[in-house]
């Protein structure tokens, strides 16, 4: 790749790392020959990457979870760069592009059905998935906020109905210490909630300074007990990777109040009963789960990231103006980035996982 001022020309090779097939992490491969992306759109950006966080999809992955959706309603198929997140310069940008120019320092996001990831040296995206850097912020602590960030944002406003005012709601963060339940608590605080965190032992340190307002060791024998001593939640943010066993009676009744997990059944739905199987079956898993509740006016409601870009301007100002910060488990090089998925399919990552590249 050769450089000419601040503009860089796409012709070269870059490496990545490549899910080849669905056997575990162990089948992702580096490839160091594979073109640099072309810009196709005026509203393209080319990124060099410098930065880009590990997030539960990537590791789950590799296993051959949301293989369906990917590959039937996504239309991406093997091989393909996984990385849903971060931070890099520009280096080229379509003709259509305003708000970025080549040589800026930024962060953003690639949606999964995109068919590409940020676990590479380049990507493309649309300019809309991108925002400049805050110039307080790594590139490590960058790429830590985007995906992890929009995806507790479409929990809590979307989903949850937050307000990003004084809204006065009491709301439970459970896995506090991960990537998005460290984001989503300092959002929640922010926009005027009362908040209850939960995490383990070692972590309660860490959630003290994000600002919750009671913390509960999960593993404390009495954690239970305290969690009702609340008398209710208004929005209940599950992140800690459960499938079933919600607890609806920390909810408050008769108050529209909302069980949000992180984990819908979606995914592996249409891996076991095909696309128009899965979407049915979604759709009864739905309704079985609300039925009851709904007559006590709760609701459980399926948490899922989506792409938002006036929300991801909103994190990036919140980051700039140090309100939001980002909390960094670990960091590994482009390398070691099987080590990184394995890391974070073990769970308890305290806070991001990062790569940084060489």
């Amino acid at each position: 790749m050769t450089s000419h001022g601040d503009i860089c020309s796409t012709e070269g090779l870059m490496s990545a790392w490549q899910l080849r097939d669905y056997g575990g992490i162990e089948s992702l491969e580096l490839v160091k020959d594979l073109p640099i992306p072309k810009i196709t759109s005026s509203k393209d950006v080319l990124i060099e990457i410098k930065a880009a966080s590990v997030n539960v999809l990537d590791a789950w992955m590799p296993d051959g979870y949301g293989k369906v959706a990917f590959e039937q309603l996504f239309r991406a198929h093997l091989p393909v760069t996984l990385g849903r997140d971060f931070a890099g310069i520009v280096r080229e940008v379509g003709k259509g592009v305003t708000e970025l120019k080549p040589g800026d320092e930024c962060m953003g996001v690639v949606p999964p059905q995109s068919g590409t990831g940020s676990h590479a040296q380049y990507v493309v995206v649309s300019e809309s998935l991108v925002v400049m850097k805050p110039p307080n912020l790594t590139m490590i602590e960058a790429a830590s906020i985007p995906y992890a960030g929009l995806t507790a944002w479409s929990g809590l406003r979307s989903m949850g109905g937050l307000g990003e005012v004084s809204n006065g709601k009491q709301v439970l963060i459970m896995g506090a210490a991960g990537g998005i339940g460290s984001l989503a608590t300092q959002l929640c605080k922010l926009w005027g909630s009362k908040v209850v965190a939960t995490c383990a032992t070692d972590a309660v340190p860490l959630i003290k300074n994000l600002g919750s307002d009671f913390i509960v060791d999960y593993k404390s024998p009495d954690a239970d007990s305290t969690l009702r001593s609340f008398g209710g939640f208004d929005l209940i943010l599950d992140c800690t990777g459960k499938w079933d066993g919600y607890d609806y009676k920390l909810l408050k009744t008769c108050a529209n109040a909302k069980y949000l997990t992180l984990v819908p059944p979606i995914l592996n739905n249409l891996n076991d009963y095909g696309v128009i199987g899965g979407i049915f079956k979604t759709i009864y898993d739905l309704i079985a789960a609300n039925a009851s509740l709904i007559l006590r006016f709760k609701t459980l409601r399926w948490v899922l990231f989506s792409p938002n870009s006036s929300a991801l301007r909103k994190l990036r100002d919140y980051a700039q103006n140090d309100q939001l910060k980002p909390l960094i488990d670990s960091v590994f090089t482009f390398d070691q980035l099987k080590a990184a998925y394995h890391k974070m399919k073990s769970g308890h990552a305290r806070g991001k996982i990062v790569i940084e590249m060489a």
